[in-house]
């Protein structure tokens, strides 16, 4: 609270609160003492008007909380910045018939802004200062009222800390409110001696603008970047950094001291938990929502902006001390090329994917498939994934969506599990062959490895102790995509991964000439 700036606390009478009527009157925050909650909501809101800053006001558990929602509606239609405070019950005490206690996470309904409970759990410091944090940018967006729910356990009166923690402020600037960023915001990314930009998920068209301003970039910055980034080879440094980490690589050579994350999902397993482990000094979020995303969690600003602005205001301050060691470190990763031997699904799509032409889109499937597309060359075709929740459903009708909607000739490149799962996908007239809407015919090439399960799930350590892995956990199977090819007449073949060839690659790509076939399925079946 201190470091935000909120110094002025309304306080009310209550053991449950005593905790933190101490820690503010202790940190030497200015503390009102209004005994009636009705009225101290009030006195915090006249507090807002004469200093023109966010003041707290805190009660205690029951029906206190209650009795401060006047105030908070009022708050909230003002709207003004009040941060309501409450200490609670812990949660397994709630209708019990324990002494003041109640739900209040729901006390003021939808007159707040943001409503945030803190956990009481050891180990779980990060998870309140993120949740602090998102209730502290939500004051500063809105500037309506927002509500911390603090559950405290006895004993409540040990009272023996000396002083506070230093925890860490995640900042917010909004690129739709500001013309740039701060002076001293720009400043820490100008001294950044290891920069690194990391690139998720986007659509090939906003992957285009932002790649006006990487080439910039390039030469002062360290760029990684998923396929689902969409973003061209040209101007990537290491596009298979994944393996690049999980072959040990984690050391002080590549490490930043400076990331900024644009984009959306990002795959990589082994980035997120390398980066945890070895957390940089400052973590910028690109953020068009202004969304709260802690994924490596280090993050000190939520930059709330378009990506290409974002890309743009960094080629417009590029880092002026960069060390060579780090740059050249990853440079040198950027042309290995990871391949396990006998992995048959890389082969298979290796192959295949050799033979897209560059016009097709590509739809690619969640679990492994996702994953292998990373371990391949490039295609340079545009590429999508339902990776928003990342689940397995939907995969075969987005792709025909997807090539409905743009009219394109589409790939799909999917597992077994995600295939079945979704095979009405291909239970529509377009894939039967009928018209689209603006004229010609669905032309819908699915590649489908068929392992008899999730592969994933055979490869998580540890996973190999249950003897239901391959069976209850890993969805095993006998199943064969033939009768679907049938049912929605589409033309089909089979081939097991060791007889695949160039051929059936480009089988599945061309001669799509033929008006009465809309999809075409080749099926290879990979040994367990």
């Amino acid at each position: 609270m201190l470091k935000k700036g909120i110094g002025e606390v309304v306080v009310c009478p209550g053991s449950r609160n005593a905790p933190l009527i101490h820690t503010f009157a202790s940190a030497g925050m200015r503390c009102y003492e209004v005994t009636d909650e009705r009225s101290a909501g009030f006195f915090a809101l006249g507090l807002i008007e004469a200093k023109c800053r966010p003041v707290a006001v805190c009660c205690t558990s029951g029906s206190a909380v209650l009795n401060l929602a006047p105030a908070v509606a009022e708050a909230y239609y003002r709207p003004l910045p009040l941060l309501v405070i409450t200490a609670d019950r812990p949660a397994e005490w709630i209708g019990q018939m324990d002494g003041q206690t109640m739900p209040q996470l729901t006390a003021f309904g939808q007159t707040v802004r943001k409503v945030v409970c803190l956990p009481e759990a050891e180990g779980t410091e990060w998870h309140t200062n993120r949740l602090v944090n998102e209730a502290f940018i939500e004051l500063e967006c809105s500037h309506g009222p927002v509500h911390v729910n603090v559950p405290l356990s006895e004993p409540l009166f040990d009272f023996s800390a000396e002083v506070l923690p230093d925890e860490r402020v995640v900042n917010y600037w909004s690129g739709a409110k500001n013309a740039s960023l701060s002076d001293e915001g720009l400043a820490f990314w100008k001294a950044a001696r290891r920069p690194m930009i990391v690139i998720g998920q986007m659509l090939p068209e906003e992957a285009r603008r932002v790649e006006k301003h990487l080439a910039k970039l390039a030469p002062r910055c360290v760029i990684l970047a998923e396929e689902l980034s969409n973003v061209k080879q040209e101007y990537i440094t290491c596009r298979h950094f994944d393996s690049v980490i999980a072959e040990g690589s984690d050391n002080g050579r590549l490490l930043p001291d400076f990331i900024v994350t644009i984009g959306g999902h990002i795959v990589s397993k082994n980035l997120k938990q390398w980066l945890r482990r070895n957390a940089p000094q400052h973590h910028w979020s690109v953020s068009r929502t202004g969304e709260v995303a802690d994924l490596f969690q280090c993050l000190t600003l939520v930059w709330e902006c378009e990506a290409e602005r974002a890309v743009e205001v960094l080629a417009q301050n590029i880092p002026v001390d960069v060390d060579a060691d780090f740059l050249g470190g990853w440079e040198a990763q950027g042309e290995k090329m990871p391949m396990k031997p006998n992995d048959w699904e890389i082969a298979v799509l290796k192959r295949t994917l050799k033979s897209v032409p560059l016009a097709w889109n590509i739809h690619v499937a969640n679990s492994s498939m996702v994953r292998d597309i990373q371990r391949v060359p490039s295609t340079g075709c545009n590429i999508y994934c339902n990776r928003g929740i990342n689940g397995i459903e939907g995969s075969v009708s987005t792709a025909v969506g997807l090539a409905v909607g743009s009219g394109k000739n589409t790939l799909l490149l999917t597992g077994d599990l995600s295939f079945f799962y979704d095979k009405n996908g291909l239970w529509n007239n377009y894939a039967k062959g009928g018209d689209l809407p603006g004229g010609g015919r669905l032309h819908l090439s699915v590649l489908l490895l068929n392992n008899g399960g999730g592969r994933i799930f055979r490869n998580i350590p540890g996973m190999e102790r249950t003897p239901y892995r391959d069976t209850m956990v890993a969805g095993g199977h006998n199943t064969s995509a033939e009768g679907v090819a049938l049912e929605c007449g589409a033309d089909y073949k089979c081939v097991s991964a060791p007889d695949f060839s160039d051929e059936h690659a480009e089988w599945l790509m061309s001669d799509w000439c033929r008006d009465d076939k809309s999809v075409r399925i080749l099926e290879v079946i990979i040994n367990k």
